[in-house]
């Protein structure tokens, strides 16, 4: 069996030569061996694919793209082809937003969702047949439809490598990723999960309170994908006895916590049900939506604990596969301190 670097180097003279056989030959080696590779091979091989992920047509480099996001976690930096990855994403979305304004205009509505693989080639080609017809470039008219057809392919790295946290530290274009995401999400939805973790709070302090007992606790949160999985780790974190708050009420069974952590199933065969409402300073309930959407008070984000008012019920454990979750208590606060934070807030909203 042929090297990692050898697969490399063989899967670069395809597509010099436009050899789509020996092409996807030489991928599916380098899907079979990349785990394995030693990481110096692994290094080797990701400074030989840099430049087909920076150049390849959207369509073509697809699948390498998501092969080569796999890969940086088996080498030296997982950031290394990072700034590649965001470049194409950004420029996909850019494109795909192009696609739709032209064919608003030269089509008429409604612009058709992005579509996978042999689904798009209908409305990839009348497209081009119309802009073509109308005076765009071929070559600009194919990279639309490209684009278009193939964003969330291009998406996808960048979503796969931001669920960990020196990724998400070293996320080049932050700004422009950020606001193309927010636009390309209603349509794309590989673009609206990573909008999510764009958000996602590292080594961020949290104050959380307990209406019912008056305790308070000093916490610092990382990895935490959405509230359903705030509920869940903070419940045991903070409710039972043999919780580190020990906090009355009922805490979720280890099953549930470990699919809410870091357990290979994130959907669970039965639906977990809460076991704490959860408030934020102004009584709003904290449920639908990420901790970054929880109001903060003089910069501290607060959240208060009270008795479960109606029964939620939910099967998605965690929302990213990868993301690794950590809450830590700092400490509890002190019983004047844990006062004088909850009488800055206020009641529940609502009770169902």
């Amino acid at each position: 069996m042929r090297t990692l670097v050898q697969y490399t180097d063989a899967l670069s003279a395809a597509a010099k030569t436009l050899d789509l056989r020996a092409y996807d030959e030489a991928l599916s080696g380098i899907i079979n061996v990349g785990a394995s590779a030693p990481r110096e091979q692994v290094d080797a091989a990701l400074e030989r694919i840099r430049p087909l992920v920076e150049t390849m047509p959207l369509s073509l480099g697809a699948m390498l793209a998501r092969v080569a996001a796999n890969l940086c976690l088996h080498g030296s930096d997982v950031t290394v082809l990072l700034p590649v990855f965001v470049e194409r994403a950004c420029h996909a979305m850019d494109n795909t937003f192009v696609f739709n304004m032209s064919w608003d205009q030269l089509i008429g509505r409604p612009v058709p969702r992005p579509a996978r693989e042999h689904e798009a080639v209908p409305d990839m080609q009348r497209f081009v047949d119309v802009a073509c017809r109308r005076g765009v470039a071929k070559d600009q008219a194919i990279e639309l439809a490209e684009a278009w057809a193939f964003v969330g392919a291009w998406v996808q790295p960048v979503l796969f490598l931001a669920q960990y946290r020196p990724v998400r530290a070293a996320l080049p274009q932050r700004e422009r990723l950020t606001e193309l995401v927010g636009v390309a999400r209603r349509f794309v939805e590989q673009a609206h999960f990573l909008h999510g973790l764009l958000h996602v709070l590292d080594d961020e302090p949290l104050i959380v309170l307990h209406r019912e007992t008056g305790r308070g606790f000093r916490l610092r949160l990382t990895g935490v994908g959405d509230h359903r999985q705030l509920h869940t780790l903070l419940a045991g974190l903070l409710i039972g006895p043999e919780s580190p708050g020990r906090l009355p009420g009922r805490r979720p069974s280890d099953s549930e916590l470990l699919a809410a952590s870091f357990g290979e199933a994130i959907e669970l065969d039965e639906p977990m049900t809460g076991t704490i409402i959860l408030n934020d300073a102004a009584g709003e309930r904290v449920w639908n939506g990420i901790p970054a959407d929880i109001a903060a008070v003089d910069g501290v984000r607060v959240v208060v604990i009270d008795p479960p008012t109606v029964e939620r019920s939910w099967k998605t454990a965690r929302v990213y596969p990868y993301l690794e979750p950590g809450i830590e208590v700092e400490g509890e606060l002190p019983a004047p301190e844990a006062a004088a934070w909850l009488s800055r807030c206020a009641l529940p909203a609502r009770v169902g």
